[in-house]
């Protein structure tokens, strides 16, 4: 399950859905049991509500969250005081930190034993000038990563948290990081600037299917993808799940992994 964007809305921001204390309402109703996982901007320095908004990341049980420039915003010794309340692990493969406590809080990736799988879970940030803080190439120290996790950590599947936006003609974007990614099975992408729920299938560089899903800011919708492998571990069935806390609101779409390219835009909302 996985969401972007929260910008600290710990309470229901729209026609009373979203926030995360819906998102834990939503959870505990339907009893998921998923890895969850955030493609950063969680924070927001105009609530400032940062202390209240790890604490409920906490209770409804992120297990990674990419770590963006968007969560650096108030300084980097403001966000080391944030440390000690986070109970998840923060990602990111292409920031580099000066500072001792982000060079050891910040992991470049994480691997999580989820039945009798390996996740390797990394992220990438957007590109920024920002004191202490070096920003290597996304694609290159992702593809990188993504490597290492599949050859080196032996991971059945790989995942990429990405904060570098949905804006086609910029440079660096989620949908571009996706298409020139090698051993990466899903990007989750954040930095939205328009909301939208969808999930894309995208060719790689080695014309391999990536799944790239976005969801809509402050948790007003979340998505939870179960994938299906057969006896070889290879990907088969892709079941998914759009929610939206706060709200009755669920699509739950079921698909071969075979077909998914030939109705990419069935799964746009």
């Amino acid at each position: 399950m996985y969401s972007n964007d929260i910008n600290g809305a710990v309470n229901s921001t729209s026609q009373g859905v979203g926030g995360l204390k819906s998102l834990q309402t939503t959870i505990n109703n339907e009893l998921v049991s998923t890895l969850l996982l955030d493609a950063g901007g969680f924070l927001n320095f105009n609530r400032n509500n940062h202390t209240e908004t790890i604490q409920w990341m906490n209770k409804v049980g992120y297990h990674a969250v990419n770590l963006s420039a968007a969560d650096l915003k108030q300084g980097m010794d403001a966000f080391v005081g944030l440390l000690p309340e986070m109970a998840f692990d923060l990602l990111s493969c292409n920031y580099q930190f000066e500072h001792p406590k982000l060079q050891k809080a910040v992991k470049s990736y994480q691997v999580i034993t989820y039945g009798k799988y390996r996740v390797g879970v990394t992220g990438v940030g957007e590109t920024v000038k920002m004191a202490g803080l070096k920003v290597s190439d996304p694609v290159i120290a992702l593809n990188k990563m993504a490597k290492y996790l599949k050859e080196n950590e032996s991971c059945d599947l790989v995942v990429c948290l990405s904060h570098l936006g949905f804006d086609l003609e910029a440079k660096e974007n989620n949908q571009n990081l996706a298409a020139s990614t090698a051993n990466v099975d899903m990007v989750i992408g954040g930095n939205a600037k328009v909301g939208r729920s969808l999930l894309r299938v995208i060719k790689n560089a080695e014309k391999e299917e990536v799944l790239l899903g976005q969801n809509y800011k402050g948790a007003q919708s979340v998505s939870q993808v179960t994938l299906e492998f057969n006896a070889l571990k290879n990907k088969t069935l892709l079941d998914l799940k759009q929610r939206v806390p706060g709200s009755d609101l669920s699509i739950h779409v079921s698909e071969s992994l075979s077909l998914i390219k030939q109705k990419q835009n069935k799964y746009n909302t």
